[in-house]
């Protein structure tokens, strides 16, 4: 036993209560994932037997149950376990089971939940206009900024406690916007707009992953997913925040409204780019006196919502031998920017395949149709939908071929010397490219050049979270001219 219950006698009433409230968190659990569905019977025996309990704490724990709507009690009969609908949705417990088993669907839930009262609660804030509220989101919201910028921020250990704070004001912002409308209602739904919040960055933080998954696959892409948390805050939600606090400070309730509706769109990936939430935000801006905020802030805030209405999501090709980690540093980038993911050596023809498998290196011939399929498909990314593809582009000539299709492209090269990358090959799971080809590939190599300026050299051997905090850096500076 762990935690607060550890400490306590075995068989106190307070110890009792621990392990009931283990089976109600168990049990509850079941139900939710489907282990116990839908009319599935439960007795005090049979809760009694399999968590092995007394029988007083297994009735306790289907009292408890039955209040939360997850099984339905009745005398001489038992406990029934009950439909979704009959359940408490807004229990804390149950949130947080279904948070649990089904995280995606319940982070959609509540994210709906959040645009449907969010937006309102900020026109209501603004029009109370509140000075205590005011006070509060406003300091919120450049804490939150300046917390963002923190360089451990994207550090899987040394950055916890930067990440820790985040969560703690960001938590604290978003109780203080629905403690500004003055609606009571709002206010009780707190705590579910909270755990939305703190799951986001507590489970879903995308570097949190950057060691559990090395083969890539597509990343989730849809006006209805709710995105994994970045790597590190996109500056542009941070500035929403800003903008947010300021136009309820300023009392603008339209505005308000707008950065607020804004800001739910930003974690869903596209959704900002929808033309009637940023003709809302136009017409906030319009009304948004800039010169409110703090003189420090003024500056980075115009760039930033000038950038938004002007910003295209540049292609990138996460570039470099074979063993240098395009495939893994693709897929967590394509994930912390919230845009597909293509693997590179998908559009390779089966006759390079063939070649590969059979140790002959691939030539400029042999590379050609490869490189226009992957130019194809930059071109086929619509400027605000952005990609992350891998290739190669090991030489100079194959990357200026890839700018003709996009000339926005931007690269990341991984560099790696020659023992490392071929000790990676060797050990990765079965592909076509045998390690004894990456000798080929170090004698085609030309590496980015100074005067290449649509790109940046990383140190492969360094963590992913590194790699991928340093190119979001980069992009950010290079798309919102910071």
């Amino acid at each position: 036993m762990t935690g607060p219950e550890a400490d306590l006698p075995e068989g106190s009433e307070d110890a009792s209560r621990g392990s009931t409230a283990r089976v109600v968190e168990r049990l509850g659990c079941q139900i939710v994932e489907g282990g116990k569905p839908r009319d599935h019977h439960l007795t005090v025996d049979a809760v009694t037997q399999e968590f092995e309990v007394t029988r007083p704490m297994a009735r306790e724990a289907l009292q408890t149950l039955h209040q939360k709507g997850l099984v339905n009690l009745q005398a001489r009969i038992g406990a029934t376990v009950q439909a979704l609908e009959r359940w408490d949705l807004l229990d804390p417990d149950v949130i947080a089971w279904r948070l649990e088993v089904a995280p995606h669907s319940q982070m959609r839930s509540l994210t709906e939940l959040r645009e449907v009262i969010e937006p309102r609660a900020a026109r209501l804030a603004a029009l109370s206009r509140s000075a205590e509220i005011c006070h509060d989101l406003t300091s919120h919201a450049r804490t939150l900024l300046a917390l963002s910028e923190d360089p451990d921020f994207a550090q899987p250990q040394e950055g916890t406690a930067v990440r820790q704070r985040f969560r703690d004001v960001d938590a604290a912002f978003h109780r203080t916007l629905l403690a500004g409308s003055r609606n009571e209602l709002f206010v009780r739904l707190s705590y579910p707009v909270v755990m939305a919040l703190n799951h986001r960055i507590d489970r879903d933080w995308a570097g949190a992953h950057q060691e559990s998954v090395v083969t890539p696959t597509r990343a989730v892409v849809g006006a209805d997913t709710v995105q994994r948390y970045p790597t590190r805050p996109e500056p542009i939600a941070m500035w929403l925040h800003m903008g947010l606090a300021y136009a309820i400070d300023q009392g603008l309730a339209t505005a308000a409204e707008a950065f607020a509706e804004a800001l739910l769109a930003e974690i869903r990936s596209g959704r900002l780019h929808d033309p009637g939430v940023r003709d809302r935000l136009r017409a906030g801006l319009d009304q948004f006196n800039a010169n409110g905020l703090p003189p420090a802030h003024r500056a980075g805030f115009q760039e930033a919502m000038a950038g938004l209405f002007h910003a295209r999501r540049p292609p990138v090709v996460v570039m470099g031998v074979s063993g240098c980690g395009k495939s893994t540093v693709g897929r967590y980038l394509a994930d912390s920017l919230r845009v597909p993911f293509e693997e590179g050596d998908d559009f390779h023809p089966l006759s390079n395949v063939r070649s590969m498998k059979n140790r002959i290196p691939l030539d400029d011939r042999s590379r050609s149709p490869w490189l226009a399929a992957i130019a194809s498909r930059m071109r086929a990314a619509g400027p605000e939908e952005g990609l992350v593809i891998t290739c190669s582009a090991l030489r100079r000539i194959y990357r200026e071929l890839l700018r003709v299709a996009r000339p926005d492209v931007f690269f990341v090269y991984l560099e790696i010397d020659q023992d490392e990358a071929t000790s990676r090959v060797e050990s990765r799971e079965p592909h076509f490219m045998p390690a004894d080809l990456v000798s080929s590939q170090f004698e085609d190599l030309e590496p980015l050049d100074k005067d290449e300026e649509d790109g940046t050299k990383v140190d492969a051997t360094r963590p992913i979270a590194q790699i991928v905090a340093e190119v979001q850096t980069k992009l950010a500076e290079r798309t919102w001219g910071l």
